[in-house]
């Protein structure tokens, strides 16, 4: 059977259409007609034709091949609205080209000119959005005006190729006759049902040429091959595209323009870009080249992109020590010396990994270094460190913008089933099953963050949720339960000033591929980190909505650390920016909600997020007499705190109100539970008999702590929310929280507890007296906090968020929700 790659550009195709190669001032390929010619005989192809934008010259130097025939690609447009088209003809001539290209602003003359000389001509990359403008008007003309359609390019993603393979393959005669009378516009043929497919790799970098193509009937000339064609016969076949094909494109034609045209002429060794490339990028045997080669190579690439100047600096030696170490540590066997040279997918896979392994361990390694140099006071180095980062990120922009390119057209499939799925019933159109994608920083930390993600995880198990949630720790974080997902960070860098606190260093381009090709139909956030920043990323790319969360009050937890007014300022800046992102942002209470509209957030897109409890585990059951006796404490009414032990917390109002009342210190006994970097100055400050700090606790011994006790403080001013407020709700225990955050909303004032000012000392000593000498009131309190607990738990709080659809999607994405209220 014939074989053929319909779709293959060469240096004629002279107009670069993407943004790298734009500023470049590089074309848009440079590979040579009689080069292309035999890499695609050598891959099969019995035919040959290439596609260069409004020129058949590439053709025409190829002439002397009896198996070569002359085709071009033009753009065309509708004339009322400018929106931007592909066609690629076949077979056409000079004189033919020029008419074509006097009516390329109208398509309906096009198409028109076309059927009149009889030219083979199909709609190239039919979804792909060129100008932003296409949309399902567009498309339903399309199926009117042309009969042949590309349907498998080697550039585009397999999930466009194989919708427009699934909307062409249930048209139906009816559906035809409804647009022509729709649009008024005759059809190309009497059975416009009726399409032909074709296929082709769309390669303008030369190395992709013949992995894409259409197989024809039997045919022993082009011009039988292209009147099988016509009579719609064509199959297509080979690889569809990906972001990676369409990144390491970008790539190898940008170093084919560098070497051509960039490098220096008496080079007598290659540089540091020649070396990468040439072992990275072009696919063969790589060249053998010393370490000291590529020291000495790399110290001269990195002279010129950093201005020239004597010597090595600081920053070049760090940059290229990095780089081989990070090289050298990718084992042989993930390299790329042993895949046949054919074999570009699994090539473009191994490529992918190696770049994203060796961009992240040096960004790490520069990260850690000027944290390091930042300590030591030496902060000119720090940031010089620091700024090295950008550039070295930036290598990365072909990836980012080839996800961002094949990914575009995601909207457009959304409309079209909309507007299609009615009337062409088919699988595909179905709107999709909710699958949620929740990303967090912290999933292992004692924190009102870990917890939720727990919480809500064990109970999507239970419910058989569509629910992933993705995180970046280390190994020995890594959560083991169902419905995480981990991918291990290249390191982690404390927090300045919070030693205890730690950021990880994500793989970034593992979590891009990962969201790309999961599918999720929605993203929730819950932390502005670094894994936050890269679903936020991830979902302007993928077109994927968003819900944030405003789980923790950073900026106040700044401003306690630090004490810099300044810094609080700035994270409020960025607050306002991450969020400002979302499509909806969730705040844990009603007080941060109203903190947050202050802070300049957009009310109409601000929700709350109410939390549950476990009423088994933390129930007034688990009650132990004797459990505080390992501490000391016996025969006293227990106050008991539990959570992270940091100044935040406002844990000295009330070890001052404790401390400053003689019998309080008499007849009851302060327990701080937790652990953190303020625990040991408090343990230090507050020693006492009558006060106690047994660090952390989990499980079984969390609940009992909780339910032995008599009284829960928390005085922290800073809390969105407050889970352990609610957990000792649950186990009967009367709380007395701050008037400041979310706490306050979760008790009953004056029935199951009381809000106090978050400063006043004397307000919570004598709240603590009170409920020290009247055993009855804090009984009527307990049993009014569980009966408030009652009405929340996890199961209720799942469903309530999962349900809930704030985010105005477009219906091909609307989710379907698995679970019943």
């Amino acid at each position: 059977m014939p074989r053929v790659d319909l779709h293959v550009h060469s240096r004629f195709s002279d107009r670069p259409t993407n943004f790298f190669l734009k500023k470049m001032k590089a074309p848009e390929s440079l590979t040579e007609p009689e080069v292309a010619y035999r890499l695609a005989k050598r891959r099969g192809m019995d035919f040959f034709t290439l596609t260069d934008p409004d020129t058949l010259e590439g053709c025409l130097q190829l002439s002397k091949y009896p198996d070569v025939f002359p085709s071009c690609e033009t753009t065309v447009a509708f004339p009322e609205d400018d929106c931007k088209i592909k066609l690629l003809l076949f077979g056409l001539n000079e004189a033919q080209l020029g008419h074509v290209l006097n009516y390329r602003g109208n398509i309906f003359q096009v198409r028109d000119y076309l059927g009149a000389e009889n030219i083979f001509h199909a709609v190239a990359s039919p979804l792909e959005a060129l100008s932003g403008r296409l949309g399902p008007d567009h498309v339903e003309r399309l199926l009117l005006l042309f009969d042949h359609f590309e349907t498998r390019s080697g550039m585009l993603h397999p999930r466009t190729n194989e919708y427009i393979t699934a909307l062409l393959d249930r048209l139906t005669p009816e559906f035809l006759f409804s647009l022509e009378r729709k649009w008024k516009i005759p059809p190309a043929s009497e059975k416009p049902w009726q399409k032909g497919y074709l296929g082709g790799s769309n390669d303008y970098c030369g190395q992709y040429i013949g992995l894409t193509w259409t197989d024809t009937a039997s045919a022993r000339s082009p011009a039988e091959m292209l009147e099988t064609l016509r009579r719609r016969s064509g199959t297509p076949g080979g690889i569809h595209g990906s972001s990676l094909v369409a990144a390491h494109s970008m790539y190898r034609v940008a170093f084919q323009y560098y070497q051509k045209n960039l490098r220096g002429k008496n080079v007598r060794e290659p540089d540091l870009i020649s070396l990468l490339v040439s072992r990275v990028l072009q696919p063969g045997e790589p060249e053998r080249l010393t370490w000291r080669q590529a020291a000495s190579m790399a110290s001269s690439v990195l002279r010129r992109m950093l201005r020239p100047r004597r010597g090595t600096s600081f920053i070049e030696r760090r940059l290229l020590r990095e780089f081989i170490l990070a090289y050298n540590r990718i084992p042989p066997d993930e390299r790329l010396g042993d895949i046949p040279r054919d074999d570009l997918v699994t090539y473009d896979e191994r490529l992918y990994s190696l770049i994203d392994r060796v961009i992240s361990e040096v960004t790490y390694k520069l990260l850690q270094a000027a944290h390091r140099e930042f300590e030591r006071g030496r902060i000119g180095n720090a940031l010089s460190l620091g700024a090295a980062i950008i550039p070295l990120q930036s290598v990365l922009g072909p990836y980012l913008y080839s996800f961002n390119k094949l990914n575009a057209d995601r909207p457009l499939l959304a409309a079209l089933d909309a507007q299609f799925a009615p009337t062409l019933e088919a699988p595909s159109f179905e709107a999709r099953a909710k699958k949620i994608a929740w990303f967090s920083d912290t999933v292992a930390d004692v924190n009102g963050v870990s917890l939720t993600l727990h919480k809500m995880a064990a109970v999507a198990e239970t419910l058989n949720a569509d629910l992933t949630i993705i995180c970046s720790v280390t190994k020995d974080k890594a959560p083991s339960a169902p419905r995480f997902l981990n991918f291990e960070p290249v390191g982690e860098l404390p927090i300045p000033d919070y030693e205890l606190q730690k950021l990880a260093v994500p793989p970034g381009l593992q979590f891009l591929r990962y969201l790309e090709e999961a599918g999720f139909t929605e993203y929730v956030i819950s932390t502005p980190g670094p894994v936050g920043l890269i679903a936020l990323l991830a979902a302007k790319m993928f077109h994927v909505p968003v819900r944030s969360i405003y789980h923790s009050d950073f900026p106040e937890h700044i401003r306690h650390i630090t004490g810099d007014e300044g810094l609080y300022q700035s994270a409020w800046s960025f607050m306002r920016w991450f969020y400002g992102k979302a499509d909806a942002v969730y705040s844990p209470s009603g007080f941060y909600r109203d903190q947050l509209i202050e802070h300049g957030f957009d009310p109409t897109r601000l929700f709350i997020f109410t939390r549950g409890t476990d009423l088994d585990f933390f129930n007034p059951k688990h009650r132990d007499e004797s459990f505080y006796q390992a501490w000391g404490i016996r025969n006293r009414v227990v106050f008991v705190y539990t959570g992270r032990v940091s100044r935040e917390k406002n844990l000295d109002t009330v070890l001052e109100a404790f401390l400053g009342d003689q019998e309080l210190k008499d007849r009851a006994a302060l327990v701080i539970i937790g652990d953190g970097p303020y625990a040991s100055e408090l343990k230090e400050r507050y020693r006492h008999p009558s006060i106690a700090f047994p660090g952390f606790m989990k499980g079984k011994d969390l609940a009992r702590s909780y339910a032995s006790a008599d009284v829960f403080v928390f005085p922290s001013t800073t809390d969105t929310y407050g889970n352990s407020v609610l957990e000792a709700q649950a186990s009967g225990l009367p709380s007395l929280v701050s008037d400041e955050g979310g706490p306050k909303e979760i008790i009953l004032p004056d029935q199951s507890g009381y809000v106090l000012a978050g400063h006043d000392v004397e307000a919570w000593r004598r709240a603590m007296r009170e409920l020290t000498f009247d055993a009855e009131l804090r009984a009527r309190m307990g049993s009014a906090a569980r009966a408030r607990a009652a009405m929340r738990d996890w199961t209720t709080a799942f469903r309530e968020f999962w349900n809930e659809d704030p985010v105005q999607v477009t219906p091909a994405i609307h989710p379907k929700s698995l679970i019943e209220k």
